[in-house]
């Protein structure tokens, strides 16, 4: 009996850290069986909380930038990784990432004005049937540092026999990461997955969010048997 209570403690503080939740309507089918090419967008990247010190603005805003193209090639790689897996294949192609950056470059399009601009003129721009946008928002509470000297100190409290205090499992994080992926079409949202977890100096944010990426490929619509 008591090799049990741990697991279920463990498989609690999973489902409390880590959750994925998927919008897929009965009308996908109806709206998408016309469509035979879709775009993925510059990723929409937003940093919150304490952030470092030695940090300005502008240096913020360009690691946003560059963070978000990072992550428009890992979701476009993730989604033709799982375009034909398994029993499925994906009947719509992908517009490639550098004709997609390189048509907003030309129309005077910034990679920031790309997160807000309204979806139908963006898709009748890049000349595609659907657009995939992803936003992640990283809100971060410490340093990989602070972070590790928490979880040591945590530990040690662990192991003193004495001690009756309960310790969360989340004190040491260094981030809340939220993420949203979204098709859309005649601004009409035809699927949405959202997955939210956290990170610590030992799980750090850029696996996590490939793993996010690699999530949302997997589980990517305008799929159809072999």
């Amino acid at each position: 009996m008591k090799k049990i209570v741990p697991l279920f403690l463990l498989i609690g503080i999973i489902v409390s850290t880590s959750c994925s939740h998927r919008y897929y309507p009965s009308f996908f089918d109806q709206q998408t069986v016309n469509h035979h090419l879709i775009a993925v967008l510059p990723s929409e990247i937003i940093f919150s909380g304490k952030q470092p010190k030695d940090l300005t603005e502008d240096q913020i805003a360009k690691i946003e930038e560059e963070e978000s193209k990072a992550f428009q090639q890992s979701l476009y790689s993730n989604i033709l990784r799982y375009a034909n897996y398994g029993r499925y294949y994906m009947f719509v192609g992908v517009q490639d990432i550098n004709k997609t950056l390189n048509t907003l470059s030309e129309n005077q399009i910034s990679i920031r004005d790309s997160w807000k601009m309204d979806d139908k003129k963006l898709a009748a721009l890049l000349g595609v049937d659907a657009i995939v946008r992803m936003q992640i928002t990283q809100k971060r509470y410490m340093s990989d540092y602070a972070s590790y000297g928490v979880t040591v100190a945590r530990d040690v409290i662990h192991e003193t026999p004495l001690n009756r205090l309960p310790i969360p499992g989340s004190l040491g994080k260094t981030e809340d990461i939220y993420a949203y992926c979204s098709v859309i079409s005649n601004s009409v949202t035809l699927w949405n997955n959202h997955y939210r977890n956290a990170a610590n100096w030992n799980n750090p944010s850029n696996i996590i969010i490939e793993n996010i990426t690699d999530n949302f490929g997997r589980n990517f619509p305008y799929k159809r048997r072999k």
